[in-house]
């Protein structure tokens, strides 16, 4: 392998471990130790058999890893860790906030790294964002909408029909203006990072 080839392959895989840092909630260790590795043995071969041009690149590229691992780290050890709780006990929690005196408008949905999240409107409540113990994101989410929505059977079909398009849905809430206890549900795009979470379940996987 030529000294280009072998610069361009130390920081690609250091380029590519960074990428690994900032896509997982909880970075390991070993990601952020092989950035270093790859992105030290770039600058190293860089200096060694490259031509001028390439070191600066190779020293650009390093320190763009090593800055943005360090920004991932602050970053993520800064906001608290989502929860990790036990599907029927978030189940209890979100129907308790869809009752008569909930709020105007519940919004649940599973986020694009599985998480259960919950969005209100009306009166101020704080965000629910929880990750389950085990079991599927996308199941919960539809337990909750036969147990609330007014067509429920409907709101269900609709849900896992924007699943199987790989479309990110999630279920609008809106409480009866009369007091009933059934809530209007309409399946809206996610908003934010539409990607899909994969879930390992057979009814809500991937084509």
């Amino acid at each position: 392998m030529t000294a280009f080839g072998a610069v361009l392959v130390c920081l690609m895989l250091a380029l590519w471990d960074l990428l690994r840092i900032w896509r997982r909630e909880q970075p390991r260790w070993r990601d952020r130790l092989s950035l270093a590795i790859w992105a030290g043995l770039g600058v190293f071969s860089a200096e060694s058999w490259a031509p001028g041009w390439m070191v600066v690149l190779a020293w650009v590229v390093a320190g763009f890893c090593w800055v943005g691992a360090v920004a991932a780290t602050v970053l993520q050890t800064s906001v608290p860790p989502v929860p990790v709780v036990e599907g029927q006990q978030l189940r209890q929690r979100v129907l308790a906030v869809c009752g008569p005196d909930g709020p105007e408008t519940t919004t649940v949905g599973v986020t694009s790294t599985g998480c259960v999240a919950v969005r209100t409107r009306g009166e101020r409540l704080p965000v629910m964002a929880a990750r389950l113990v085990f079991g599927c994101p996308f199941c919960l989410v539809e337990e909750i909408l036969t147990a609330v929505a007014e067509d429920a059977e409907r709101a269900v079909e609709q849900y896992r029909s924007a699943r199987s398009r790989s479309v990110n849905a999630m279920a609008v809430l809106t409480r009866d203006p009369t007091g009933g206890s059934r809530r209007r549900a309409d399946i809206l795009p996610m908003t934010g990072n539409r990607k899909p979470f994969r879930a390992g379940c057979l009814t809500h996987s991937l084509p």
